[in-house]
C-alpha cells in the first residue's frame, strides 16, 4: 500500500474511534438514570435534601456524557472532511454524516457556556430537561425522579435528537467497513465468539 493508501486508512480508522466513542456515550446517556438510581441507597427517599442530591448527580452524569458526545461528533465531522477529501470514495456517505451533524457545529462555541446558559433559573434542572425536550415546555417542574430519564428524543446539545443521532452513527461507521479494513481478524473473532455466548451483536472497530 502506498503512502496515500496509509494515509488514507489512518484518518478513517480515527474517524472510526471518534464514530465508535459516540455510540458508547449515548448508549450511556440511555441508562443513565439506572447508574445514578444505583448509587442511592433508598431511591424511595421523600426528603427533599435528598431529592435534590439525587437530581444534581443525574444532571452531573447526563452533562458530562452530553459533552463528551457533541465533542466528540465535532473531531469526527473534521476527519469526515479530511477523508472526504482524500478519498472520492467516500464522499457520499462522508457527506450524509456532515451534512446530518451540521445542527451540531455551532454547539462548539457554547461548549464553555452551557452552565450559565441552562442553569439561569430558579428551577435549573426543570430548565434542563425542558431545553433537551425530555418534559414539555410549559412543565411547572421536575417531582418524580421518574422523570430523570433521558430518551431517544434527548436533543443533544439543543439541537439534534439522540436517537437519529445515533443512527446516523452507526450507519455510518458500518458504511465505513464497506471501504476500509476497521476490524482486526483475530480481535472480531474474539468478539464474535463472546457475543455468541451472551446473545449480544459484536459492533465498535479495533482502532
Amino acid at each position: 500500500m502506498d503512502q496515500a493508501g496509509n494515509n488514507t486508512n489512518t484518518i478513517a480508522y480515527l474517524l472510526a474511534d471518534h464514530l465508535d466513542a459516540m455510540l458508547a456515550a449515548g448508549e450511556d446517556l440511555l441508562k443513565a438514570h439506572r447508574v445514578v438510581l444505583a448509587e442511592v441507597q433508598d431511591r424511595r427517599s421523600t426528603e427533599i435534601r435528598d431529592l435534590i442530591e439525587v437530581r444534581r448527580r443525574w444532571v452531573e452524569t447526563v452533562r458530562t456524557l452530553e459533552m463528551t458526545l457533541t465533542l466528540r461528533c465535532l473531531r469526527a465531522r473534521e476527519r469526515a472532511e479530511e477523508l472526504r477529501r482524500a478519498d472520492y470514495r467516500v464522499d457520499g456517505i462522508t457527506g450524509l454524516f456532515i451534512g446530518g451533524t451540521a445542527a451540531l457545529a455551532d454547539a462548539a462555541e457554547e461548549l464553555g457556556d452551557w452552565t450559565e446558559t441552562d442553569f439561569h433559573t430558579g428551577d435549573e434542572i426543570a430548565e434542563y430537561l425542558r431545553s433537551r425536550g425530555l418534559i414539555p415546555p410549559d412543565s411547572a417542574g421536575v417531582v418524580s425522579l421518574h422523570q430523570l430519564v433521558v430518551t431517544a428524543n434527548f436533543r443533544v446539545a439543543r439541537r439534534i435528537e439522540l436517537g437519529p443521532l445515533l443512527d446516523l452513527t452507526a450507519a455510518f461507521l458500518d458504511a465505513l467497513e464497506l471501504f476500509y479494513d476497521l476490524y482486526d481478524e483475530e480481535a472480531l473473532d474474539a468478539r464474535v465468539r463472546k457475543s455468541d455466548e451472551e446473545g449480544t451483536s459484536p459492533t465498535g472497530p479495533f482502532v
